[in-house]
């Protein structure tokens, strides 16, 4: 594998990453004041109903999902105003 290439695989999985993350939080934290109450965490709890669960499930994995794209997108655009090329095709 050359250089560049795993140097975009690093910056775009990076970048991903980050965004999954900071969507979780965020995603977290819009629950809570929306709700006033902890997205559930532990579906085996008994105090947990299904409707939440399967919301929050929705919920956060559609946050992520979507910062993961815009995470990428973004560091492909930098790559390119970086270097003025795309940035290596995946195999």
């Amino acid at each position: 594998m050359d250089r560049e290439r795993t140097l975009w695989l690093a910056l775009g999985a990076g970048a991903a990453i980050g965004a999954g993350m900071l969507a979780r939080r965020g995603a977290s934290a819009a629950w809570r004041r929306t709700l006033d109450e902890e997205p559930p965490v532990n579906v085996e709890d008994a105090d947990v109903s299904w409707p939440h669960i399967l919301a929050w499930a929705a919920v956060s994995g559609f946050c992520v999902a979507f910062a993961r794209v815009v995470g990428r997108g973004v560091a492909s655009e930098t790559w390119r105003h970086a270097l003025g090329r795309n940035p290596p095709p995946r195999r």
